[in-house]
């Protein structure tokens, strides 16, 4: 096992690699096949279910559910009482890799199932994002977002 800091009341499943420098609240619980990457930041009393990835030098706030297979993104900071529902994945760089500065999730936030929050966006307190919506801009109100947004585009 690597060298990171637990707090009381740590419960992990089996499978997990959890890498160096790491650091884990109180009354957290890991699932099977977790993996943390050099600096994740764990707040207390969080859950991150079975299959979740975080790519390191990210923080997960306080009483945050990451439900299954999850993928918390390089520089994702997620604030306090946030949902994120399975197999949401954040982005932490573009499709010429090109990286991003960091994706900020306010608090009291949830995320629905098979969301993908965008690069470097920001999304403000008290949203809730729907299923399968992708988040490509800021959300500055407090509101539910909802839908899904497609550009046609045309290959010569």
């Amino acid at each position: 096992m690597s060298n990171f800091k637990h707090g009381k009341n740590f419960k992990m499943g089996q499978y997990c690699i959890i890498e160096d420098g790491c650091v884990i609240g109180d009354n957290v619980e890991l699932g099977n096949y977790v993996l943390l990457k050099k600096g994740t930041v764990i707040g207390d009393n969080c859950f991150i279910d079975s299959y979740v990835k975080s790519s390191g030098s990210n923080k997960i706030g306080d009483n945050c559910t990451i439900r299954f297979n999850a993928t918390i993104a390089r520089k994702v900071i997620i604030g306090n009482n946030v949902f994120v529902s399975p197999n949401v994945m954040t982005i932490y760089s573009d499709h010429k890799g090109n990286k991003g500065s960091g994706t900020f999730i306010g608090n009291n936030v949830f995320i629905g199932t098979g969301a993908v929050i965008g690069l470097n966006v920001k999304i403000c307190d008290d949203c809730v994002i729907g299923a399968l919506v992708y988040v490509r801009e800021d959300l500055t109100e407090p509101q539910t977002y909802t839908g899904v947004s497609v550009q046609e585009v045309y290959l010569p």
